[in-house]
C-alpha cells in the first residue's frame, strides 16, 4: 500500500506529488491522458504560488518559463484607463515578485520531471480511474485497465468534471457567474510593442475583452460571446474578432477555444480517505488570474497536513482543509466575479477610477484563532542573514519569526519581519509549513504557548 494516490497529472496533482515526495512519502499519480497537453491554458500565478513552487525545490527550473508581470489596466471603450492595477517590479513580501506570467506546458514539464527525483513517487500516464472504494484501512482505486492501487489517502486533482468529486457525492454551489468566452492564443511573428506589457481589461458593454501579454512572443485575447455566436470558430472568424488589435500579418494562431467561465465551489471536499483539490473543488472566471493559484494553495495546505497525519497526527487534522480553504477560495471567486461584472458593465454610467491592490484573504476557521490578529493570514517570507529564504532554511516546516532572538533548542527561529510583527502587536509568530500564521504572542508572553500549539497539531514535530 502507498501513502497517497493522486488522480490527475496536471499542475496541481504534480505539485502535490512533489511536495509529498520531498517529505518522503510514497505517491502514485494517475493521469488519464497518455501525453501532456501541449498548449497554454493558465497563464498567471502570483508570489504566493511561487512560494509554493519554491517548496518543491524547483523554483529555479520554473523561472525560465515565466516573466514578471507588469499588472493590469482597466479601460473603457474609448481607451481611457479607469483602474490601474500595476504590480511592483521589486521582490515582494512572499520573497518573490508579486505577479508572474508563465507558459503552462513548460511549468508542467518541470513539475513532472521533478518527480524523477523520488524513487517512491510514480507518474502513470494513460491510466483512467474508474472506481474508488474505501475501508477503515485504505482506499482502493481501479483503473480502466483493471489495475488496482491501494493508498492510505486519495486526492482528486482531476479538473472541472472530477470523477473523484462525484465519488464523494459532492455537489457544486453556483456563485452566480456563467458566460461563454472565446479564448485565443497568438504567437507574434513580428514585434508589436504597442500592445503593451500590462494586461488590459476592456470594460466595453458592447464588446468586453481581455488582453494578456504572455511569455516570449505569446499573446492572449479573451472575448465575451453573444448568445447567437457559435460553439466553434474558423480561423477566419477568429481573426475577424481580433481585427481591432492584430491581423494575420502580425502573428499566427496557436490555439482558440470557447470556454464557459463559471463561479462554483464544491460543497464537500473530503469523504473519509478521499479529498479533492484545484478545479475539482472550485472554479472561477479568469479576471484576476487566480484560478490555478487557488489550486496551488490547496496543494500547499493539504501537503503538510497529509504528511502530518501519515506520520502520527490525528486524522481530524484533515477536517480543517475544507474549512480553511473554502473561505479563502471563495474570497477570490467573489472578487473575480465582481471584476467580471465590471468588465461586462451593462449600464453606461460612470465607472470607478483609481488604483487597485491585491487581496490577501485569510483562511477560514481551522487551526489557531481567527480573532482579528494575523492568525490565519499569510505571513511574509524573509531572507535570512545567510541569504536563504526562510521557508527553505526551516526545511518547509513550522518556524518562528521573532522581533528578538529566542533560545528555543530544537526550534527554528528567525529574527526579522519587524514591521509586520509590530503591526500585529506580536513579539513572535508561529509560521505554518504553508506560509500562514498559526498564532502569535504579545511582548512579554512566553513562546512556549506557540511551540506547544505546533506540537499539539503535529506530534511528530518538535525537539
Amino acid at each position: 500500500m502507498i501513502d497517497v494516490a493522486i488522480i490527475g497529472g496536471g499542475p496541481i496533482g504534480t505539485l502535490l506529488a512533489n511536495l509529498l515526495g520531498r517529505r518522503g512519502h510514497s505517491v502514485t499519480v494517475l493521469e488519464k491522458q497518455a501525453q501532456p497537453y501541449p498548449l497554454p491554458r493558465a497563464i498567471h500565478f502570483d508570489g504566493e504560488a511561487m512560494r509554493c513552487f519554491q517548496a518543491t525545490g524547483l523554483a529555479q527550473q520554473i523561472l525560465p518559463h515565466t516573466h514578471v508581470g507588469k499588472g493590469m489596466l482597466f479601460k473603457d471603450a474609448t481607451g481611457k484607463t479607469l483602474i490601474d492595477w500595476s504590480r511592483d517590479q521589486e521582490i515582494g513580501p512572499m520573497g518573490w515578485h508579486e505577479s508572474y506570467r508563465f507558459y503552462q506546458p513548460g511549468l508542467e514539464a518541470v513539475l513532472r520531471d521533478g518527480l524523477d527525483r523520488f524513487a517512491h513517487v510514480t507518474l502513470k500516464s494513460g491510466q483512467e480511474v474508474t472506481g474508488i472504494t474505501q475501508s477503515d484501512q485504505c482506499a482502493t482505486l481501479t483503473t480502466a485497465q483493471w489495475h488496482q492501487i491501494e493508498a492510505a489517502y486519495v486526492i482528486g486533482a482531476d479538473g472541472t468534471t472530477s470523477f473523484t468529486r462525484d465519488c464523494i457525492g459532492s455537489a457544486m454551489e453556483n456563485l452566480g457567474f456563467q458566460e461563454r468566452w472565446l479564448v485565443v492564443d497568438v504567437l507574434l511573428t513580428r514585434p508589436r510593442e504597442d500592445l503593451g506589457a500590462h494586461s488590459i481589461q476592456y470594460c466595453d458593454p458592447d464588446a468586453p475583452a481581455t488582453y494578456v501579454r504572455g511569455v516570449g512572443a505569446r499573446r492572449r485575447w479573451e472575448l465575451r460571446l453573444d448568445p447567437d455566436d457559435p460553439e466553434t470558430f474558423s480561423d477566419a472568424q477568429v481573426w475577424a474578432k481580433l481585427n481591432r488589435w492584430i491581423t494575420p500579418q502580425d502573428g499566427a494562431l496557436e490555439r482558440h477555444a470557447v470556454y464557459t467561465f463559471r463561479s462554483r465551489i464544491a460543497t464537500q471536499w473530503r469523504l473519509g480517505r478521499c479529498l479533492i483539490a484545484g478545479d475539482a473543488a472550485h472554479q472561477m472566471p479568469p479576471f484576476m488570474g487566480q484560478g490555478m493559484c487557488a489550486g496551488v494553495r490547496d496543494a500547499a495546505n493539504l501537503a503538510w497536513k497529509l504528511s502530518a497525519v501519515l506520520t502520527g497526527a490525528d486524522a481530524a487534522l484533515l477536517d480543517t482543509y475544507q474549512s480553511e480553504r473554502d473561505a479563502n477560495a471563495r474570497a477570490f471567486i467573489e472578487m473575480s466575479v465582481a471584476l467580471g461584472r465590471l468588465i461586462n458593465q451593462t449600464a453606461r454610467g460612470h465607472l470607478p477610477e483609481g488604483r487597485m491592490r491585491s487581496i490577501w484573504p485569510k483562511l477560514g476557521p481551522g487551526l489557531g484563532p481567527r480573532d482579528g490578529t494575523a492568525a490565519g493570514g499569510l505571513a511574509p517570507q524573509i531572507t535570512t542573514a545567510q541569504g536563504v529564504l526562510a521557508d527553505d532554511a526551516a526545511g518547509q516546516d513550522f518556524y518562528l519569526l521573532s522581533t528578538t532572538p529566542l533560545d528555543l533548542p530544537g526550534w527554528t527561529v528567525f529574527t526579522g519581519a519587524q514591521d509586520w510583527l509590530s503591526r500585529q502587536g506580536y513579539s513572535a509568530a508561529l509560521i505554518r509549513p504553508d506560509g500562514y500564521c498559526l498564532d502569535g504572542i504579545s511582548p512579554g508572553e512566553s513562546p512556549g504557548r506557540l511551540t506547544a500549539l505546533a506540537e499539539s497539531i503535529r506530534p511528530a514535530f518538535g525537539p
